[in-house]
């Protein structure tokens, strides 16, 4: 990495940039009304003594300009763990430095040093400009498979029958 950027692990004490840029992202994807995170769920999911998730901050020339949040995942095929990315996001005002790459670069650099046999994300079909960034990291689209979510009552219904 260049020696103006900088990747380092989120400490507790990052909570609430960490909430700034998570905000930030769901404002850029026009998803604001989704963001329910708060303080207390990074305490408890992702400063605990067994996190269910990483997160890392991006720095330029000491700015905070990008965040990623990774989780671990385990293939039933590969019997091998995978690199989940939840989250990669840099702020707007330092798009088009190659930031996105070099923390994409950070992720498969720490899933390579774990072991994992693959790296995973997904992305809106619609976020044309993720999309053409990711298809120039040499990925390969996953066609034939659709995604499901379920949460609310629905989720609530199910977990009770």
């Amino acid at each position: 990495m260049p020696p103006e950027f900088s990747v380092r692990s989120a400490s507790p004490d990052d909570a609430e940039l960490i909430l700034q840029l998570i905000r930030e992202m769901a404002a850029t994807e026009q998803r604001q009304a989704l963001v329910t995170v708060s303080h207390a769920a990074l305490d408890r999911y992702v400063f605990a003594d067994r996190p269910i998730a990483d997160v890392f901050l991006g720095f330029w020339e000491g700015e905070p300009v990008a965040y990623l949040m990774l989780q671990n995942r385990f293939s039933s095929y590969r019997g091998a763990p995978i690199l989940y990315v939840e989250d990669v996001f840099v702020r707007s005002r330092s798009r088009g430095q190659g930031l996105g790459k070099l923390m994409m670069q950070f992720a498969a650099n720490l899933a390579v040093k774990r072991g994992c046999g693959a790296m995973h994300w997904s992305v809106g079909d619609w976020n044309s400009p993720a999309l053409a960034f990711y298809d120039r990291l040499g990925t390969t689209r996953e066609n034939g498979r659709v995604h499901y979510e379920l949460e609310g009552p629905a989720l609530q219904s199910l977990g009770k029958s």
